[in-house]
């Protein structure tokens, strides 16, 4: 199921606040560095020459761009104030300033810099347009209760969506047969609706203590399947409808000593529903943990304890063996680039376990993503778009061999992932989103090796 990032930019509804540090410090900071010289080098050299000429507004503007080039944002936001010591100072430093308080989660100064910088006459432009984005999203978030998410209509289009074997032969009781033709993959199409919401209440605590909750929840049509009957052995790839509930308070336990590192300990509520009836329902625990290291790098990291518990159903013959506990242990690190730019490497050990032991599992996970925001291909006045790609392996073996498949040989699968992502803002609300992905399974048991690709095209309001 589809799980505040506190930090770098990643594809998110608000993504067009990821370009703001490329776009509103403007291209002259890249500009004004040295081609070849080392930027640590080049930052040194500013700070000399404003030490030269502390009353040189010029270098003291070149100084605070390349300390937030090099992802000081601290440093940037004081060499910043420095140049509002001149009462004339130009509104986009108002600017500047709010987006690198926004960067901080300094929201209530954020605020009070863009509220000056509104006053000023001489912002124009695209700078006013993402001044005063900028400010009701600011203003959104010094709420003592937030509430915001985003509704996706979309439709889509796979090769495999019941997850086929690509071979011919399988096996039945180590026994080779042929594949019956109606269970040969097939093509599909569906429609899908998803809400996403996140709401956040502040507890107005030293620790920042805030009370986080979401709700996720999906319902796929298929083109090829109808009504609610169930029958064993099903041919047509279920329809679905999915709930994800999780609440708990996110706080920082050692705020003084560790200002980087916050908690949410939280509970976790989800029932899926196939065909219309009762399918699965999970109960459970998490611990998110989210440290960051530095300006420009951010460590995630989580532990989840669900409960599976199985519907009694004619087509799940074996309901009553397949529950169980299920265990997840996570860690992402994010790295920004640049401006808008931002690699993460993700870590998952899952444990999966039943009543049978054939159906347990250990699985493994290793996940790469690289998105960037950049501006509009379409020229002045649209806002930037966010294009990501990723790659995953993923290994499971599970712990005993299936004596209907084989009971001499344990299954152990690969998957294989790879895909690619891009959102097109069309206005401040709607957004257009289009995602690729490759998937393949490659399996020691015939009867698990498959693949399918699937082509997403959604519509996205942002609530």
């Amino acid at each position: 199921m589809h799980k505040k990032e506190t930090a770098l930019p990643l594809p998110k509804p608000v993504h067009w606040l990821v370009a703001l540090l490329g776009t509103v410090t403007s291209a002259s900071a890249l500009a004004q560095g040295t081609p070849g010289l080392p930027m640590e080098r080049q930052v040194d050299d500013a700070f000399r020459q404003v030490l030269e000429s502390p009353g040189d507004l010029g270098r003291s503007y070149r100084y605070a761009q390349l300390l937030v080039q090099a992802g000081n944002y601290e440093g940037g936001v004081a060499a910043l104030e420095r140049l509002l010591l001149d009462p004339n100072a130009s509104p986009s430093v108002r600017l500047e300033l709010a987006v690198l308080y926004f960067r901080l989660g300094s929201y209530a100064m954020s605020e009070s810099m863009l509220n000056n910088a509104l006053q000023d006459a001489r912002l124009v432009g695209e700078q006013r347009q993402f001044a005063e984005n900028l400010l009701r999203d600011t203003r959104m978030r010094n709420q003592v209760s937030r509430l915001d998410g985003q509704v996706t209509l979309g439709l889509r289009a796979q090769t495999n969506p019941a997850s086929r074997t690509l071979e011919s032969q399988v096996l039945a009781a180590g026994t080779v047969v042929p594949v019956n033709p109606a269970y040969r993959p097939k093509s599909d199409t569906d429609v899908q609706v998803t809400l996403q919401l996140n709401h956040e209440y502040d507890l107005s605590t030293q620790s920042e203590a805030t009370v986080v909750s979401s709700l996720v929840a999906q319902v796929i049509k298929y083109s090829s399947s109808s009504g609610s009957r169930l029958q064993p052995n099903q041919v047509d790839p279920y329809n679905l409808a999915l709930a994800e509930v999780t609440s708990g308070v996110r706080f920082k336990p050692l705020r003084d000593a560790s200002g980087g590192l916050t908690l949410r300990p939280h509970v976790i509520a989800a029932a899926l529903n196939l065909q219309g009836k009762d399918f699965l329902t999970i109960g459970g625990l998490g611990l998110d943990v989210t440290y960051r290291i530095s300006e420009r790098l951010l460590l995630e990291a989580g532990f989840e304890h669900r409960q599976y518990s199985y519907a009694t159903r004619m087509d799940v013959p074996d309901a009553n063996v397949l529950g169980g506990p299920d265990n997840l242990l996570r860690a992402r690190l994010s790295r920004e680039l640049g401006p808008g730019r931002v690699i993460s490497g993700e870590l998952r050990a899952r444990a999966h376990r039943t009543d049978r032991a054939y159906l347990d599992y250990d699985a493994y996970e290793a996940r790469v993503t690289y998105s960037t925001t950049y501006a509009s291909p379409l020229g002045k006045g649209s806002a930037p778009w966010t294009t990501w790609a990723w790659g995953s392996a993923q290994n499971r073996d599970y712990a005993a061999p299936d004596p209907a498949v084989d009971a001499l040989k344990e299954r152990s699968d690969t998957d294989w992932r790879l895909g690619v992502g891009n959102t097109v803002p069309l206005t401040n609300k709607w957004s257009l989103l289009m995602q690729l992905e490759h998937a393949r399974t490659r399996s020691n048991l015939p009867n698990h090796r498959l693949k399918n690709t699937s082509l997403l095209l959604a519509l996205s309001y942002r609530l």
